[in-house]
């Protein structure tokens, strides 16, 4: 997964031009590709804010050392996003990695003013809508990003070979195809399904 969902997530976050010890909002943080930011961002040296819904991701993302949101259960969530940064402003960046299209016309309202928002997710038939006026006094960049290149590919692929990349995957038979399918369309897969052929 680091060459493909690592490198994409990773890029993502040079993209934001984020620095060390200053606060990055995942969006999608419990899926496959949201997993993988939240390792990178730690390593990194950032402050993670893992944004998604569901004990078990909630779970992971605490092990990563993230604060998680449950956007389900948040009520107001530019306020529980803001209100989850040191000084109430914001993150300095959002990374979006979700499967909806909600989250895209939310994250431009709770980046900090200067703050980024890179877009890397592809619901289907999806638009990215900000408020005018509040993005323009705040000064609020929103960029998309794609896969990296091959000095990308290095640095990414460095930070899995010091052991600081660990992509969380469950295992299951072949025959559990339809109930993982059926989760996946639940949204509640924490990072990776990987699943085993029977043997000939």
């Amino acid at each position: 997964p680091i060459l493909c969902a690592g490198i994409t997530v990773y890029k993502g976050l040079k993209e934001s031009g984020i620095r060390p010890g200053q606060t990055v909002a995942i969006v999608g943080a419990g899926g496959g590709l949201g997993s993988l930011a939240q390792q990178y961002a730690k390593a990194m040296g950032l402050k993670i804010i893992a944004i998604d819904s569901g004990e078990e991701k909630k779970t992971m993302s605490e092990k990563m050392g993230s604060t998680f949101i449950d956007f389900a259960q948040a009520g107001d969530i530019n306020k529980a996003v803001r209100d989850a940064t040191p000084d109430g402003l914001g993150p300095h960046a959002v990374i979006l990695v979700a499967v909806s299209e909600k989250p895209f016309q939310q994250a431009a309202e709770y980046v900090r003013p200067r703050g980024t928002v890179i877009v890397i997710g592809l619901p289907a038939g999806a638009h990215i809508r900000a408020p005018v006026f509040e993005s323009v006094l705040k000064m609020v960049r929103i960029q998309a990003s794609y896969v990296g290149n091959r000095q990308d590919s290095a640095e990414a692929l460095d930070f899995f070979a010091r052991g600081l990349i660990h992509a969380p995957f469950k295992t299951v038979d072949l025959s559990a195809l339809p109930k993982v399918y059926e989760l996946m369309k639940e949204g509640k897969i924490a990072g990776r399904y990987v699943l085993k052929m029977p043997d000939a």
